[in-house]
């Protein structure tokens, strides 16, 4: 089997309060940083009947992850130049 490489662009949408590394993308999708910088998704999973992700080892319902949600404001890199 032969590994191919696959370059796509996600514009982050939503951070996730607490967890810097994680955010949902235009998609709808969770993705994270790994240790390397690497942008990876995260899985919807399922628990007994309830749906929801993994965030460092942690299971959060989607009912818990809502009100973690903040919009992302990209950074400014003009207001570090004075």
């Amino acid at each position: 089997m032969k590994k191919v490489l696959v370059i796509q662009t996600v514009e982050r949408v939503w951070d996730i309060a607490g967890y810097p590394n994680y955010f949902f993308g235009h998609d709808k999708r969770l993705y994270r940083f790994d240790t390397r910088g690497r942008v990876k998704i995260n899985k919807r999973v399922l628990i007994g009947t309830t749906q929801g992700y993994i965030l460092k080892r942690k299971f959060f319902s989607l009912a818990q992850l809502r009100p973690m949600l903040r919009r992302h404001v990209p950074a400014t890199d003009h207001l570090a130049d004075f």
